[in-house]
């Protein structure tokens, strides 16, 4: 009988493991998929930037651009700074996943057992480290 029980709790809780793997496997692959669509969005607003700035040297001309989902009509100096304002909010939202996702790539490998990966959290260094390290 004790056996049989200890048997059903084991199953009760491999089933919840799996399950939570599953859902953070989920998840991984929802931010995936906002990543993708984050950085055609960037792409895309990098192009507007550059072509007003090709197309439209003079200051006083007037573009149409689109802006979230807003379509606008406004002197280039303007345009540009609101592509770029919406560049700089896309950048931030791609930085925020992207943290996030190491996150849950952890969570979901320690579901599995398996060890953290190795690099995965790595940081860019900074001017001064760089300069630094010129230095020496």
């Amino acid at each position: 009988m004790s056996a049989t029980i200890g048997t059903t709790s084991s199953r009760r809780k491999m089933t919840e493991i799996l399950q939570e793997t599953e859902r953070v496997a989920d998840q991984v692959l929802m931010r995936k998929q906002e990543l993708i669509a984050l950085d055609k969005r960037r792409q895309e607003t990098r192009e507007a930037i550059r072509t007003i700035r090709k197309s439209f040297p003079r200051e006083d001309s007037k573009v149409w651009i689109t802006v979230g989902s807003m379509l606008m009509k406004q002197k280039q100096p303007k345009a540009l700074e609101l592509l770029q304002k919406d560049a700089d909010q896309i950048e931030e939202e791609i930085k925020t996943i992207r943290n996030e996702q190491k996150v849950l790539v952890n969570r979901q490998r320690d579901l599995e057992l398996e060890s953290p990966l190795r690099g995965f959290d790595l940081k860019p260094m900074s001017a001064a480290e760089i300069g630094a390290i010129r230095a020496n």
